[in-house]
């Protein structure tokens, strides 16, 4: 297999910036947007990400287990949207500190303050006794404000450590790219699934044995965006392959998740995910390559959509960062609304349209905060 041209001038011209807007791709914009649906469906509990675990078993027992393990591609396809944009470029570390880690920083002391005042508002004892400067200060820098938020904190140390990615990942070769992705289905994927069938995570390896700092997703995912971006588009075989390794992956990652509920006894939304992720790179990149086959065309290949819609694939996409930051806000304030869908359509359905509910209202808003001065270039 030929080498791919990961040199630092072509990359660059691959590697668009995604704060300009005439070098946008749609296809990235998509996945973008698809990935922040994802999130929101992660955060539904018992009515959506968590439903499975209410039934009593059955083939719906398994098609929504199923469903709920794909939506943690979310992520993973953020990360490999960056290294797409990110990994080719040649930025100095200042440049890479002023423009993107304490831009980053400033938006997290900006909406943690915004989450602090919306849960302050809606506390019980009334805003005045709920709300302290002091008590936001001391959870922005020791603990999520909201369980969302713990992204913006791993992506500001993926931002810290970007200089030092690139250098890595740009100097690549072909078979190296394949060791890393290999070292990560190995330890993050098949060994730990291998350790708790055999003695239930009683015996693990050796913990002083640790790569974890090249098999991190901060790494590992930016890399196979960057790796996937600069290969030519696959074939329809090469996908109908990947699509059946999904599949596979699914359905192991099911079986692993029914096998710990059968010997923990554990249904907790907390516990039941545990192998969610560990083979989640492949499905990921499988939906990463798929978007670009269909509508990539920058070979003059793919489906081109039509203007209206692009126009809001683009628009949608550039307010995807936003969303992310207030959907938890609208998911709340919805929360009788989705009650309302549960009562008059099947359960999983209704919670499906009630993400999309909340993704447009969260659009929406961060639409007008785009607006306001300094605000467009932190979002």
């Amino acid at each position: 297999m030929s080498e791919p041209q990961l040199n630092t001038s072509a990359a660059v011209g691959l590697a668009q910036d995604s704060t300009s807007p005439k070098k946008k791709k749609v296809w990235l914009e998509i996945i973008r947007i698809f990935a922040v649906y994802l999130v929101i469906f992660n955060h539904t509990g018992d009515y959506g990400f968590h439903y499975f675990a209410t039934l009593g078993g059955g083939y719906r027992y398994w098609l929504f287990m199923a469903c709920s393990a794909l939506t943690v591609m979310n992520i993973p396809l953020f990360y490999m949207i960056s290294g797409s944009l990110l990994m080719g470029k040649e930025e100095s570390l200042g440049t890479v500190w002023r423009k993107r880690v304490l831009r980053y920083a400033l938006v997290i002391v900006i909406f943690t303050f915004v989450q602090y005042l919306w849960i302050s508002f809606r506390a019980e004892d009334g805003f005045r006794e709920s709300f302290s400067v002091w008590e936001w200060f001391v959870t922005m820098l020791s603990e999520n404000i909201i369980v969302p938020y713990w992204f913006l904190y791993e992506y500001l140390g993926f931002l810290v450590m970007l200089p030092l990615y690139r250098r890595m990942i740009q100097n690549l070769k072909e078979e190296e790219f394949h060791y890393l992705f290999l070292l990560y289905i190995i330890f993050t994927g098949a060994l730990p699934i291998i350790e708790y069938i055999v003695t239930k995570w009683h015996t693990i390896l050796n913990i002083s044995f640790n790569i974890a700092y090249v098999t991190g997703d901060l790494l590992v995912f930016p890399a196979l965006g960057y790796y996937l971006v600069n290969k030519p588009k696959p074939t329809w075989k090469q996908l109908a392959v990947m699509w059946g390794l999904s599949l596979l992956c699914v359905v192991y990652t099911c079986l692993m998740t029914e096998y710990k509920i059968g010997y923990a006894h554990q249904l907790s939304e907390a516990r039941v995910g545990t192998f969610f992720k560990m083979l989640i790179c492949i499905p990921a990149a499988t939906v990463f390559l798929t978007v670009r086959k269909l509508f990539d065309t920058d070979d003059g290949k793919g489906i081109t959509l039509h203007p209206g819609l692009e126009k809001l694939a683009l628009s949608m996409g550039s307010c995807v960062f936003g969303i992310y930051l207030v959907e938890q806000i609208f998911r709340e304030a919805f929360y009788d609304f989705g009650m309302v869908m549960v009562d008059h359509l099947p359960n999983f359905p209704a919670t499906l349209l009630y993400c999309v509910v909340v993704l447009l209202a969260a659009y929406l808003l961060a639409l007008v905060l785009k607006q306001i001065p300094g605000l467009k270039k932190l979002l």
